[in-house]
């Protein structure tokens, strides 16, 4: 697409955002870290424009930093991705979600630096414990995690792991049955 056909759409695109870039620059220190890992790289709003009308859930993540009553009265006009559920009391800034349709994350606390895919699900076990997750971890497609663990930091957790037990720092978890493969 040329850069004159670009801009003509982000500024139609603009006019819908308006309450959405007001709301980023008042709370830009909060999610620029974030915004960082989408699009373009870069904090800024016309990086924030696309990746707020071309990312559904960066919207889900932009809603869940500016907080639920804040972001109540413009949700409707960029709908979020309606798959992806958020209810973890801290998510640590630079947070990456890459297309996350099915994804339930309910952990007591998400560190720095999170990457996930799609289809995951973080929660809690039969006595309502929910996981704990460290700084610089990936979670890729298909994985559950589950139960009081803790799972550390630079952590990658891999496509369809069931993960029920601790994991330390800087291991890599795959297979069915969540086996530590390597540790660094």
């Amino acid at each position: 697409m040329n850069k004159y056909t670009q801009m003509a759409l982000l500024s139609a695109s603009t006019l819908r955002m308006l309450p959405h870039i007001a709301l980023y620059l008042a709370h830009r220190r909060r999610i620029d870290p974030d915004l960082v890992k989408y699009q373009d790289r870069k904090a800024g709003v016309v990086n924030f424009i696309k990746t707020c009308t071309r990312e559904r859930v960066f919207r889900n993540l932009f809603y869940y930093r500016l907080g639920e009553y804040k972001s109540v009265w413009v949700k409707w006009m960029l709908p979020p991705e309606r798959s992806l559920h958020i209810w973890c009391p801290h998510i640590g800034p630079g947070a990456h979600f890459e297309h996350n349709y099915a994804t339930y994350l309910n952990a007591e606390s998400i560190g720095d630096n999170f990457y996930c895919l799609h289809l995951v699900t973080l929660g809690n076990d039969k006595d309502e414990r929910r996981p704990v997750i460290g700084n610089n971890v990936k979670i890729f497609t298909g994985a559950t995690i589950y139960g009081g663990i803790r799972i550390g930091d630079n952590v990658t957790i891999g496509a369809g792991a069931v993960v029920s037990e601790d994991v330390p720092d800087g291991c890599t978890v795959k297979a069915a049955k969540g086996i530590i493969v390597s540790k660094r």
